[in-house]
């Protein structure tokens, strides 16, 4: 029973008083369509993920958003699932200490596959970055929608002093992985099944083939999602909740960013074979 469609979001924008925008196409688009929405007064935007292949662009649309007080939550839909949110709660609760590496493997490519795993990586590290080196995959590159988008491999050394390492490549799309371990000063978790099981581990001096006097790593618990929460209604909450009270999603413009940086940071340090300093 929807009563009007478009064939022209400019003229839907216009014809319409929307709380909320979902941008659903891509990439390379997401720019214009979201300047757009902000030139017709909406003030919460749902986008897929990434916000743009342009850092310049990206920034842009920060700086828009604050001058019209607009709201952007960003697909990176793991932010808002409850087991992530189970490991990001250990983790603030120091259960595994000081964090020492994040080590993430996924599938090629940086924008369309591996930008989920990085951005996990930055939200569980809990720093901002100090420098990152990277390397960009030569012997397979995917097309997105007429666009390259290339794989690749990088280390961010974050001002906490923990280390990230990223392995975004594989020879197709289609041989999809998504695995993060991440090891502290007492214990390791270890996510898998492509998101959706970890484990956790503590240092134990029980008896172990190292020697007595020896700590090793003890499984203490292994968590399925079995009842996973529907992710994309707890978003569209967020954004609810956004509208009523000015709270930002805890994947917002700001975040998402960030992700843009790393992405770029790689493929400038695999161009000139330098570390990227962050600010």
């Amino acid at each position: 029973d929807i009563p009007n469609g478009y064939t022209d979001y400019k003229e839907m924008l216009k014809s319409n008083k929307f709380d909320i925008v979902s941008i659903c196409t891509p990439i390379q688009t997401h720019f214009d369509i979201i300047k757009e929405c902000i030139k017709n007064g909406v003030k919460v935007i749902f986008c897929e993920k990434t916000i743009s292949y342009s850092l310049e662009e990206s920034k842009e649309i920060v700086e828009l958003c604050d001058k019209h007080n607009v709201i952007i939550a960003v697909n990176y839909i793991f932010r808002w699932d409850n087991l992530i949110q189970e490991i990001k709660g250990l983790l603030d609760s120091n259960a595994i200490g000081n964090i020492y590496s994040l080590v993430g493997y996924g599938a090629t490519a940086l924008h369309t596959s591996t930008s989920h795993l990085i951005d996990l990586l930055l939200y569980f590290s809990g720093s901002d970055i100090e420098y990152v080196v990277g390397d960009i995959q030569k012997d397979f590159v995917r097309n997105v929608h007429g666009i390259s988008d290339v794989g690749g491999t990088g280390m961010i050394k974050f001002k906490s002093n923990s280390i990230g390492f990223i392995k975004g490549t594989s020879s197709s799309p289609m041989k999809y992985m998504f695995e993060l371990d991440i090891l502290g000063e007492n214990g390791r978790i270890r996510l898998y099944n492509n998101g959706s099981s970890y484990d956790l581990y503590k240092f134990s001096s029980s008896e172990n083939s190292s020697g007595s006097k020896y700590e090793h790593l003890d499984l203490v618990y292994s968590k399925h999602n079995t009842t996973p929460n529907e992710r994309m209604i707890d978003a569209i909450l967020s954004l609810i909740e956004g509208i009523e009270t000015g709270k930002q999603p805890v994947s917002n413009i700001k975040t998402a960013i960030e992700s843009i940086e790393v992405i770029e940071s790689i493929k400038l340090s695999s161009m000139n074979g330098n570390i990227i300093k962050f600010q």
